[in-house]
């Protein structure tokens, strides 16, 4: 009985706690406080262009790292 009932919560669980990880991109804050320090990271082309052949997820964490700024009115 225990190893349904972990069987069934552990994926509740983990279904649940991440539900607000990707929140910042759809919400916008007034906040300028949180901009402390926050930089936009600017790429070449090219250089963009060699991360989505060799190291795709470091152009999508930098995408993501410039989205977040922007949604946060750090920068336009």
């Amino acid at each position: 009985m225990k190893i349904w009932a972990v069987a069934f919560l552990l994926p509740c669980i983990l279904g649940t706690s991440g539900c607000g990880s990707m929140r910042w991109m759809s919400e916008k804050t007034a906040h300028t406080s949180s901009c402390a320090g926050w930089n936009k990271i600017r790429i070449r082309p090219e250089t963009a262009l060699y991360l989505a052949k060799n190291d795709f997820s470091a152009g999508i964490d930098i995408d993501s790292h410039n989205l977040n700024g922007q949604n946060n009115g750090c920068w336009k």
